[in-house]
């Protein structure tokens, strides 16, 4: 990801956790946020008590971010 922010590419972080209230992104982020270069998603809401991520939450994370390539690929999203 450091990569990404330093080259300045485009791309899409996907959340293991939602957005607490009042969320913002680290200094890196929340500029390539800014300037349009980063979408963060998350499929969860927020939970306080989250301490790991699970494997089948990383299974469904990965599941979003193959079809999101998909759908790239296939013109269907205008990123």
């Amino acid at each position: 990801m450091q990569v990404l922010i330093n080259e300045q590419h485009p791309f899409v972080l996907l959340a293991d956790n939602g957005f607490r209230d009042y969320y913002k992104p680290s200094d890196a982020l929340f500029d390539a946020c800014a300037a349009g270069r980063v979408l963060i998603l998350s499929p969860w809401p927020y939970d306080a008590g989250k301490c790991h991520i699970s494997r089948a939450d990383c299974v469904k994370l990965n599941n979003m971010a193959e079809a999101f390539c998909k759908a790239m690929e296939s013109g269907c999203l205008g990123l």
